[in-house]
């Protein structure tokens, strides 16, 4: 398993993964989950099965991304709907028993304004309520837009993220243990950080740029990273040095959802 996770607000979209890589519950060494799709305006990154069709899920990848590049029309509704299909007819039966997810983002232009984008790709079905541990993991893939078309209207997101600096959407998948510590360490960060930012006496402020977003998501990547180097697994299912790909909010951005 791994960690992986998408942050979007005002100033653009991180991606974010873990390294480590494991196979039947040992270490497997470490491998790229974090990938650009620069022809899109977008990135990916990749958390569960180590292969596909026996190749390595990282070269696997990096193979099917190029292989888009020169697709006539190609949007990132199609970019993600083709990636499904072909996960689904390349993964081997076992190896689509232990379940894969991509999570898929990136700015999309419409009319001469963009807005963002997320779409999740899995053969993961369900999560547990009472466990947080992923169920219903079937040999077909399903596709969703998350973000723009689901999410933002709920909050009217856009609005709130050009309105605050501290506003911001996360999407964070990967091993249970890992993607619950990181919601309760997010939880018990914003409130330490409000409360540090809100003195006037002091200089300390949220983030003003999209480096200085990815800054703090790789500070919380690596505290949950931390975790498992102390910890009694059979193998550090989330570890290695943390990757990211950075996006920048294009000018021209919608202003609701």
């Amino acid at each position: 398993m791994t960690l992986i996770l998408t942050h979007l607000n005002k100033y653009g979209i991180v991606h974010a993964s873990d390294s480590n890589l494991s196979a039947m519950g040992i270490n497997a060494g470490q491998g790229q989950k974090t990938f650009e799709v620069q022809f899109l305006n977008a990135g990916l990154t990749v958390a569960g099965t180590f292969s596909v069709g026996g190749q390595t899920m990282d070269s696997w990848m990096k193979a099917f991304i190029h292989s888009q590049a020169d697709v006539t029309d190609l949007t990132l509704s199609k970019f993600a709907r083709r990636l499904a299909n072909e996960l689904q007819s390349r993964m081997l039966p076992d190896e689509k028993d232990g379940g894969s997810m991509v999570h898929i983002a990136g700015y999309v232009e419409e009319g001469g304004v963009y807005h963002p984008e997320f779409w999740f790709v899995r053969n993961v079905h369900a999560i547990d309520r009472r466990t947080g541990e992923y169920g219903s993991i079937t040999h077909d893939f399903n596709v969703t837009e998350d973000f723009w078309t689901r999410d933002c209207p709920k909050a009217n997101l856009m609005k709130r993220f050009q309105e605050s600096a501290h506003t911001y959407h996360i999407y964070v998948n990967g091993f249970a243990p890992g993607r619950i510590s990181y919601f309760i360490l997010q939880h018990v960060m914003n409130q330490f950080l409000s409360e540090i930012w809100s003195n006037p006496d002091w200089k300390f402020r949220p983030p003003r740029s999209l480096d200085e977003s990815e800054t703090l998501v790789k500070l919380y990547m690596q505290v949950v990273t931390t975790l498992f180097l102390l910890s009694d697994y059979s193998a550090q299912f989330i570890g290695g040095g943390i990757q990211t790909y950075t996006i920048p909010q294009p000018p021209n951005i919608a202003t609701s959802c």
